[in-house]
Order: structure tokens, then sequence, then C-alpha cells
């Protein structure tokens, strides 16, 4: 059964609540606006951890807010609480606070703060599907959501090149001190963030938009093919541009899995010509694959050896984080590796002395090493419910790793299980008529499995901002599927 399905349109619009619909339908795409376009500014700092809470968290609430009492005034909430979506959603809700409650007051395995604030992350999140499935039931709000986000995702690409050649401010999320709301400027050679606090993410909001935007336009008619084309290019570059690989990989997973489910297979040649090229030719993308191959598949390259004492001892400890510099306004004392090709200045003995290749290297080394293992043993110490939100600290660049170590496997089952109802909710939408809702549901689902690709290395669940798209953009597609076929 469908969430819409408990909703009489005539109803709604024969009613007072049509006012409460038409707000939450503004609210809804205020939120699509607002969320990739406003820099991450910190509004309320949290003791002990740098995510802070921040304008859109207010935003969102009172969206929640709204949502609540509009369900309340069409005396629905008990009609859709026999959803199975909802109740997978639920379930999933339930899981994290037994979790947060086992954390806390039996494992002491958190700081409460900080746990119960990472849990309310992931509730705000996905409490954003159901409400935008709720308001988006009619062909012209589908419409106006369409070119008000290709409308952002233009502002975000142009935003980047600004960053990149005028020198355009920079909020950036990396470390402690940047996330404090500093501005910055990129210096030569960094890797554009756009509105979005770090590339990486900007790097997965570009990729769920290249892989909608593959599958849409097949729909579309051919007046509006042609800005299609023009935007999907210039994301592609940018998305070059942030040198993110595997946001790069994930996106042309995505296209070429909306092309199967678009039934344009003939155009999947033409993907993998463009992908060879853009691998061929020079860039900071291409140096990074090409290091990932030589360096972690291949161990070759050129590796600093200790000749000191304390060099010796320091390649027995754990591989530290790479600093980068990615802005001429960070602080003084920090040590930055030096440009691709020469020698890098913050190394241990046994590391590749290119940075290019120290960077792929100690990518993949923390995460088999630190990340992955740490998350590992969250899950065996506390194998059905985690060690807790936060027990893992801020990054395990694996979401499924992370969601096992933090909510255990009675978290991680409620999550898949949303997964599983919502691709069959989506995937039903590629029988329909209306080709524009049609392929619209084939790139949708194919940006969720590009966005859970890049969950096998990145923490894009985690990341508010793309995060939150996601699970908008699924609820949108949700709430499409009420809307009468029209070919």
């Amino acid at each position: 059964m469908a969430i819409l399905k408990y909703f009489d349109k005539k109803a709604v619009i024969n009613s007072p609540t049509k006012i409460i619909n038409q707000i939450l339908f503004f609210l809804v795409l205020f939120l699509f606006v607002f969320i990739p376009l406003y820099p991450k500014f910190p509004l309320i700092n949290i003791k002990g951890t740098y995510v802070a809470i921040r304008l859109e968290d207010f935003f969102i609430a009172l969206t929640v807010i709204v949502w609540g009492f509009y369900l309340i005034k069409l005396n629905k909430v008990k009609a859709i609480l026999s959803d199975k979506l909802i109740q997978a959603i639920l379930l999933f809700f339930f899981a994290g606070i037994v979790s947060t409650f086992s954390a806390i007051f039996l494992t002491h395995s958190v700081t409460p703060h900080l746990s119960i604030l990472h849990f309310l992350r992931r509730v705000e999140f996905i409490v954003l599907l159901p409400i935008v499935a709720t308001v988006l039931t009619s062909r012209k709000r589908f419409i106006v959501v369409l070119i008000t986000l290709g409308t952002v995702v233009l502002l975000a690409n142009l935003y980047a090149l600004g960053q990149q050649y005028l020198e355009w401010p920079v909020i950036s999320t990396t470390n402690s001190e940047f996330s404090k709301g500093l501005i910055l400027r990129l210096t030569p050679g960094a890797r554009v963030s756009s509105t979005f606090a770090g590339h990486y993410d900007f790097a997965a909001f570009l990729t769920m938009a290249l892989v909608i935007m593959t599958a849409t336009f097949f729909a579309l008619r051919k007046i509006l093919k042609l800005p299609v084309i023009i935007l999907g290019t210039l994301s592609l570059l940018v998305l070059i541009m942030t040198s993110a690989r595997i946001s790069f990989v994930a996106a042309f997973v995505g296209i070429i899995f909306s092309l199967i489910l678009s039934k344009k297979r003939k155009y999947i040649l033409l993907i993998l010509i463009l992908l060879v090229a853009i691998l061929i030719y020079p860039s900071k993308l291409r140096d990074r694959f090409v290091s990932t191959i030589a360096v972690n598949i291949f161990h070759q390259g050129q590796r600093y050896e200790g000749q000191t004492d304390d060099q010796k001892v320091r390649s027995k400890l754990n591989i530290p984080t790479l600093a980068v510099k990615t802005s001429k306004d960070s602080l003084a004392t920090s040590s930055f590796a030096t440009p691709s090709g020469k020698t890098a200045t913050d190394i241990t003995p046994g590391e590749p002395i290119d940075t290019t290749q120290l960077g792929v290297y100690r990518s993949l080394q923390i995460r088999l090493n630190i990340e992955w293992p740490r998350a590992i043993r969250a899950l065996i110490k506390n194998p059905f419910l985690g060690t807790g939100y936060s027990s893992i600290d801020i990054a395990t660049d694996n979401d499924f790793l992370r969601s096992l170590g933090e909510a255990g496997l009675l978290g991680t089952a409620s999550l898949i299980l949303i997964f599983v109802e919502v691709s069959k909710r989506i995937l039903s939408g590629l029988t329909r008529q209306d080709k524009l809702i049609r392929f619209f549901s084939a790139g949708v689902f194919s940006m969720m499995v590009a966005f859970i690709f890049n969950g096998l290395f990145i923490d894009v669940f985690e990341a508010s901002k793309v995060a939150a798209l996601f699970w908008m953009m699924l609820g949108m597609n949700l709430g499409v599927q009420s809307i009468k076929d029209h070919d």
C-alpha cells in the first residue's frame, strides 16, 4: 500500500486543509533550494564534536511540525501508520532508540548528548521522505520541483567555478577549526566543494544529479534536451574537478544502470567511450586513479625510508591522516604535503614520497587498518544493537559497516528493509505510460544504486546536505506515483 492511499485529494482541495497543504509544499520547495545552496555555517556548536546545529535544521523541524499538524487535521495519523514503508521507518527509529539507550545506560560506549544528536540527525533526514511524498501529488508541482532542482544544480556548479577561478568563499567542515564557519579561499590545485563544505559531499550531489538527468533526458521535448545536455556536461566537468574517484565511478555505475532501466542500452557504448576518454585526458582525477592502481594494487612507487630511530618508531604507529592544504587562510602552524610529483613533507617510512600516491595510499590504509576494523570490533562487541551512534568516531568511510557497528544487526536490517520497500514502489513506476514518470523512476532508482555504491567507501548517509536530498528525492518519486498517466 502506498502512503498516498490514505489521502483523499478531493477532500484536501475542498477543505480548509488546502492552505496547510500549500504551505507544506512551499516549505518542501524551499528545502530543495536552501539545503544544497546555503553554506554550512554553524548556528549552535555542540560540545565534543564539530557537527553543529545549523539553520536548515530549524527549517526542517518547522516542516515536520506543519506536516504533523496536517496529518492530525486530516485525521490520517492512524491510517498512515498502517503503511508498510512507514512501519519500516518506525522500526528503524525504534532500533536507533534501543541502540542509543543501550549505549548510554548499559555499555557506556558513547557520550550521551552526542549519541542522541547523531540519532536525531538520522531521524531528521529520513522523515523528509514521507513529507515530500505527501505534497508532490500533482504534475504541476512535479514540474515545478524539477525546474527548481535543475536551477539549483546550475547554481551549485557556477559557484564551484567561482571558487576555482574567482576566489569565491569556501565554507568547509573538513576539520574542527574550519567547521567554526571560517571564510576561506581555495589555493591553486585544490578541489572544489561549492556550497557543500567538502568535495566528497559535492561530488555525491553531482552524481545524484547526473544519474537523474540521464534518465529524464529521454522523456523531455526536443526544446528542453539542449539545456539538459549543457547542464549535464557542466556537472560532469565540475565532478572531474572534485577529483573524487568513488563518486566518479558511482556516477557512471548509476548512468549505465539508468540506461538499462530506461531501455536505452544502445547508449552504453557511448558512455564507456566517454569514460575512457576522461580517464585518458590528463587531470588530477586521472592521476589519482593511476596512483590507486599503481600503489594500492601493484604496490609500486618510490617509498620513503626511515633514517633515524625516531623515524623508525614512527613507521610502527597508526597511519596519520594526510594534511591537505585547501585554503590560503589555513592555520600557519599546519604542515602540508607538496604538489604532486614532488616529495611529500609529512610522511612516515614505507609510505610513497609522491603526494598524489601518498594521498590514495593513506586513503585506503586508513580504511583497512583503522576505520573498518573499528566498526567490526564494535559489531562484535554488541552484534544485535551495536555500540551506539557516534561510538566509532566521526567517520568510517563505509556506511554499512558504520551502521553495523553503531546500530547492530537490528538497525542495519531495518535500514535495508526501508530500501527494499522503497525499491518496490519506485520500480513499479517503470511500467507507467507517462514517459516523464517512467524515466524519472528509472533515474531515481539508479540514483539510489549510485548512492549506495558511494556509501561503500564514503559516509554519504551522514553527510547532511546530500543525505537530506537523497531521502527527499526518494519521497518525490513516491509522491509522483499517484499522478495519473499522461503520455
